[in-house]
């Protein structure tokens, strides 16, 4: 009992810290695009709140107080050192600016007094069903996933991939130390996909960690551990796509940008976003604690349909990171772009219509069909973008804005598509067989 309840502490303080700072890193990085950076006071303020939103919660959920907020503050500011170095890099690679001194151990006691004095301030709740902390902890490495895929398609829309001519080091400098001063124009937006790679890295790792100590079924800790191990070929499929084999040189002139690695990098994300959503949905109470599968004679068709379609968004993806950095096989995407919608309309008909009894399916098919035409529409305003642009002008915002939407979209639809097949697998079985494992 008593490790039990360790667990579910470690867990709160792991979903609710790293919760708390992919909300602080999406923020400020939205509030410092270049197109539109947004006053430092307004930053500072917003990031303030996260952290006292992150020992709030870690107050009401656990009647811990403030010892809970301060830990979940002080695991998201030690999270934050990530990028905290971007403010202290001095005027050379690899040095520090003095302050460097002050600026590290009082960003550990800021974060955690925020955070601790919210938790002090924020009342218990009422004691309810205990929250499944390990699966919370999964959908924020998912989240922070997604956000990761939005970021890196800002990089593709702004032409911005070769912004940064080596890796791992940005310029010469540890890419932890680059100035945020020189962060300008694409070298923002390639260097923030950078910084965001490291988060969703150790988000990936710890939660694998977590999940092999804390999970019985061996199949959920290999999945864990094919994340980890998909998480670290993805980030070196990423520098390598830069630099074309291991280097610290600074010069471009001894740098082989690979467009095919490039290629392999845009399709392994969003794959790896699919795994994080199945780890997240295998983690669930209702998945481990649910009822067992609903015996139903359309269960064999619905298993198909769920995976059939599923391959067929993936493929899609192929086709897409194709045309998006090679500018090839648009005909081909677009035509496939239908079978992918008519999968995606008779799934989730399937899903919404079929399974009265079954209101998660039900909310699943709904959501399949929704994000599918959304991405349709998406699609064609992308295609309109591109159609329209000058021959050799910069892209506008208009086309930055669709074609970033529109391949995180993708991304989105084929999380739905896993949640899709397993929830199917997991809810529904054939009248002669027994309960799905």
């Amino acid at each position: 009992m008593a490790e039990g309840r360790t667990a579910s502490a470690s867990g709160e303080v792991l979903a609710l810290g790293f919760g708390t700072s992919v909300a602080m890193w999406f923020l400020g990085y939205l509030c410092r695009m270049p197109a539109a950076p947004a006053p430092s006071w307004v930053l500072g303020l917003g990031l303030l709140v996260c952290l006292a939103a992150g020992g709030a919660v870690a107050g009401r959920t656990s009647g811990g107080g403030w010892r809970n907020g301060a830990a979940v503050g002080l695991l998201s500011s030690l999270i934050n050192l990530l990028i905290l170095g971007s403010l202290l890099g001095g005027g050379a690679p690899n040095r520090v600016v003095p302050s460097a001194l002050w600026w590290l151990p009082g960003s550990l006691v800021l974060g955690a007094a925020v955070a601790g004095v919210a938790g002090t301030l924020t009342p218990a709740r009422r004691r309810g069903a205990a929250v499944n902390w390990t699966c919370v902890f999964a959908a924020v490495a998912a989240a922070a996933t997604l956000l990761q895929l939005l970021v890196g398609g800002f990089v593709t829309s702004n032409k911005a991939g070769l912004a940064v001519v080596d890796w791992p080091n940005s310029f010469g400098y540890n890419m932890f130390l680059y100035p945020l001063s020189r962060m300008t124009g694409g070298v923002y937006y390639e260097h923030a996909h950078r910084l965001f790679g490291s988060l969703v890295g150790l988000t990936t790792v710890v939660l694998g960690v977590h999940l092999l100590r804390v999970e019985r079924r061996a199949w959920v800790k290999r999945l864990a551990l094919v994340a980890v191990v998909a998480v670290v070929v993805q980030g070196i499929l990423g520098g390598l796509r830069v630099t074309g084999g291991f280097s610290f040189s600074t010069s471009p002139a001894a740098m082989a940008p690979s467009i095919t690695l490039a290629v392999v990098h845009g399709v392994l994300g969003p794959a790896f976003f699919g795994v994080m959503v199945a780890i997240a949905a295998v983690t669930s109470t209702t998945w481990v604690g649910g009822p067992a599968a609903a015996a139903t004679a359309h269960a064999r068709s619905e298993h198909v349909f769920g995976v059939l379609f599923a391959g067929a968004v993936l493929v899609q993806l192929v086709l897409g990171a194709i045309q998006r950095h090679l500018a090839r096989g648009l005909l081909v995407h677009i035509i496939f772009a239908v079978v992918v919608l008519v999968l995606a309309l008779l799934h989730g008909s399937r899903l919404w219509g079929l399974y009265q009894g079954q209101p998660l399916l039900q909310r699943l098919g709904l959501l399949i069909m929704t994000v599918a035409t959304v991405q349709v529409m998406l699609g064609i305003g992308s295609l309109f973008a591109i159609q329209f642009r000058t021959v050799g002008a910069e892209p506008g915002e208009w086309d930055v804005l669709t074609r970033t939407a529109h391949q995180a979209c993708g991304s989105v639809l084929l999380g739905c598509a896993v949640l899709g097949a397993l929830w199917s697998l997991r809810l529904l079985a054939q009248p002669e067989e027994g309960p799905a494992a």
